[in-house]
């Protein structure tokens, strides 16, 4: 009697073998949607860092670097929402009442605080 059951009489087979659930795809199990938004907000809180923070001589000389700089192409770094951020862009415009300074990249314009600024290269 040989061991290979393709080779044997279908009469020896035992005929109380499962079947099994066949070709079921496997999907996660989400029983509560709201953990998995949780424990993503907190992945991403865990990546923030907290805001520069200078004193007065480092401010006025950023400024006067940033002021130096309108019209030529920089690389600023700042932080934004908790995140630091480098960005390669022209300086435009400071404006000094909102204490916002005005770059573009490319086509686009964007708007940054003065107080986020830390690095000017």
């Amino acid at each position: 009697m040989g061991l290979d059951y393709r080779e044997m009489d279908i009469s020896e087979l035992d005929s109380n073998i499962p079947q099994g659930r066949g070709m079921i795809k496997w999907q996660p199990f989400a029983t509560m949607p709201e953990q998995y938004e949780r424990i993503a907000k907190m992945i991403d809180d865990q990546a923030k860092c907290n805001p520069p923070s200078f004193d007065n001589e480092t401010l006025v000389m950023l400024e006067e670097r940033l002021r130096r700089s309108i019209g030529e192409a920089v690389i600023l770094r700042y932080w934004n929402d908790g995140f630091e951020i480098q960005l390669e862009c022209r300086v435009e415009y400071i404006d000094n009442r909102t204490q916002m300074v005005i770059v573009s990249k490319l086509a686009e314009v964007l708007n940054i605080e003065f107080k986020n600024i830390y690095e000017i290269l």
